[in-house]
């Protein structure tokens, strides 16, 4: 049984538990100071910020060697963007397609995208084949069905997600946590484990998520996702879900959007009116990474900030909650200036904050490794083929 937000608070996990004085100022600048020389790989996930030259410097500038880019939905246009984002700055970043590309990008000073996915729409449209559905090409009554997940993979997509928030052809959304898999779902989960494209189930429903944990092979993450426990918001994950993922040898990458750390379902009426919240401290950001190292240790967490810097077009303006069908009030609450994240914590640039929290909390210089990047490294290694 997991821990709720009343057991997390008086047992000094995190934020209760952060060294104070002397001590906790010192290890604050070592871990500071490690960052900006580090010779680990600082991955931060589920970034959809925009491609832009400006942006790939605050990465390089902080030395963080993986962009984990993740567009809603990936088409084959996306990645021709990415091809030629990398193709303008080649001596600054490269397209990862592999953990050893990582390890190269590092050691050439370079920042390493690893393209994602949030959704596989464009996948569900071309399942069948549209042009001639009785082709032998795709004729369900003799063969499997033939899916674009290869000619995905080939460009270089690495993690996605089944579905955006509500149910489709594969699985259910975080609007329908009791849909289960599908057939098609378990068929193309099955691919994606076998092709060494990791899965990610953070905007997929709870039983669609515990299925794919039921079945998976290789470890599945919740690559920008929080602890229900502590913010009862639906985009947030339940301790058994946590817990399933730690076993497959996945990770839960924390996300630093406001509403999902200080925002709950109880909020809802309070959407469009207010009172609003404050925006997050770092430190409060932190205590969600102390909770999930509370409850499955600390090699299943990482960072997934969730930001969205520039103006992608699948991202901006920010939904109003009294409209929006995938982010209503029980999600979020009307943000008009554009979306909100933890206080000193809402761009790349900021990680120098976060390692010196980590350090404040109380996290020895291997765990605030473990967190920026390593455990991330080690999912990649396991959930890919190269």
């Amino acid at each position: 049984m997991g821990m709720t937000r009343r057991d997390f608070i008086k047992a000094g996990v995190g934020g209760v538990a952060a060294l104070t004085g002397i001590q906790g100022v010192s290890r604050a600048r070592s871990v500071s100071a490690a960052l900006s020389s580090a010779k680990e790989v600082i991955v931060v996930g589920a970034d959809g910020s925009d491609l832009t030259l400006s942006y790939l410097d605050d990465y390089l500038s902080v030395g963080a060697t993986v962009w984990q880019y993740s567009g809603n939905t990936m088409t084959f246009h996306r990645f021709d963007e990415i091809d030629s984002f990398v193709a303008a700055n080649s001596s600054k970043v490269t397209l990862a397609k592999s953990y050893n590309d990582i390890l190269t990008a590092k050691q050439a000073g370079k920042v390493a995208i690893v393209a994602g996915a949030q959704d596989l729409y464009p996948l569900e449209l071309m399942w069948n084949n549209e042009k001639d559905l009785s082709s032998p090409a795709n004729n369900w009554y003799v063969s499997p069905p033939q899916t674009q997940l290869s000619k995905y993979y080939e460009r270089g997509l690495r993690i996605a997600n089944l579905a955006y928030q509500f149910a489709n052809f594969f699985g259910g959304g975080d609007l329908d946590p009791t849909t289960p898999l599908s057939t098609a779902g378990r068929f193309i989960v099955g691919q994606m484990q076998d092709i060494g494209i990791l899965v990610d189930c953070s905007h997929s429903g709870e039983q669609t998520s515990l299925d794919v944990i039921k079945m998976a092979t290789r470890p599945v993450v919740c690559s920008h996702s929080n602890p229900a426990a502590l913010d009862d918001n639906p985009r947030n994950v339940s301790d058994r879900l946590i817990e399933g993922i730690a076993k497959t040898g996945g990770l839960i990458g924390v996300n630093a959007t406001n509403c999902f750390i200080v925002w709950s379902r109880a909020d809802a009426r309070y959407a469009d009116t207010g009172p609003f919240p404050p925006l997050a401290s770092i430190s409060r950001y932190v205590d969600m990474i102390d909770y999930i190292a509370g409850l499955v240790g600390v090699d299943y967490v990482g960072i997934g900030p969730d930001w969205t810097i520039g103006n992608p077009p699948d991202h901006s303006p920010p939904p109003d909650p009294g409209k929006s069908f995938y982010f209503g009030p029980e999600f979020q609450y009307n943000q008009p200036d554009g979306i909100q994240y933890v206080a000193d914590f809402s761009t790349v640039s900021d990680l120098p904050v976060l390692a010196a929290e980590l350090g404040r909390h109380g996290y020895s210089a291997t765990d605030i490794a473990k967190i920026m990047g390593d455990n991330w490294m080690r999912v990649f290694r396991q959930a890919w083929n190269s």
